[in-house]
This record gives C-alpha cells, sequence and structure tokens, in this order.
C-alpha cells in the first residue's frame, strides 16, 4: 500500500505521533503547512492528522482538505492530539470532510497529551499497524 501521513502540528506532539505512524506504515511524511494538496493525490492510503483547536480540526487542516481534487477507491485513515477533549467530533469532522472528497475513512486514534510530560504514542501507533496489516490480508 502507497501511503502517506499529513499532519499539521503547533506543539509538536501531532509531528511525533506523525513520524511514529509514518515509520510503521512505511509512508512518505509531509507537513501540511508545506504541502501542496496535490502532492498527495497518487497514494491510495491517506493518514491525515491534526491537533484539536476549540474541539474541532485546526484551520489548517480543514482548509488543506477543502482544496483536496476528488478522488475515487481511497483510504484514509485519521489522527489528533489533544489536551482536554474533542477528538472523538475531530475525528469525525476530518472523517466527515475525506468523505465529500471520495476516502473512506477506516481508523480514527487520538491522543490525549499532558503539559511538561513526554507524550507515550505506541498504543495508537500499534493500532495503526494491526489495520495496515488487516488491508494487507484483504488484497
Amino acid at each position: 500500500m502507497y501511503a502517506a501521513v499529513v499532519y499539521f502540528s503547533r506543539t509538536g506532539n501531532t509531528k511525533k505521533l506523525a513520524e511514529g505512524i509514518a515509520a510503521v506504515a512505511q509512508a512518505q511524511l509531509f507537513d501540511m503547512a508545506a504541502t501542496l494538496p496535490s502532492s498527495i493525490e497518487d497514494f491510495d492510503l491517506l493518514i491525515l492528522g491534526t491537533p484539536v483547536e476549540g474541539a474541532s480540526p485546526s484551520k489548517e487542516a480543514m482548509a488543506f482538505i477543502t482544496n483536496m481534487n476528488r478522488v475515487e477507491g481511497k483510504k484514509a485513515m485519521v489522527f489528533c492530539t489533544y489536551r482536554l477533549f474533542g477528538n472523538s467530533r475531530t475525528n469525525k469532522a476530518l472523517e466527515k470532510a475525506l468523505k465529500a472528497k471520495g476516502y473512506e475513512t477506516i481508523l480514527g486514534v487520538s491522543k490525549k497529551v499532558k503539559p511538561k510530560q513526554e507524550p507515550d504514542f505506541s498504543e495508537q501507533v500499534a493500532e495503526v499497524k494491526k489495520q495496515l496489516e488487516k488491508l494487507q490480508k484483504a488484497k
């Protein structure tokens, strides 16, 4: 599976999770702030991440999706990092926006991060790995 991990990160937490996911998925990593949506069109699997801001995805993530071209038959995974709440709402908003662009979201993961504490993303990375293995078996 030809995968791309695209993320937006303000504090570095979402970037760290994106890096872990990209490593396990053997995927190319893209910083949303420096990537054109057209750069990811050739990938079979889009893994997209954002921090939660105001119980919603970042404005940057939603703008990126808005500027993506419509596709057919492609899959997506979404992820977010958050401090208080809004992770479920954020992933649902990402899923809805990606569905409008033709993506089928097959997994959503999130991680609550605490201030001044290094987050452990191993559980989220393991969930992504498990889903990737299911995709490979289904081929």
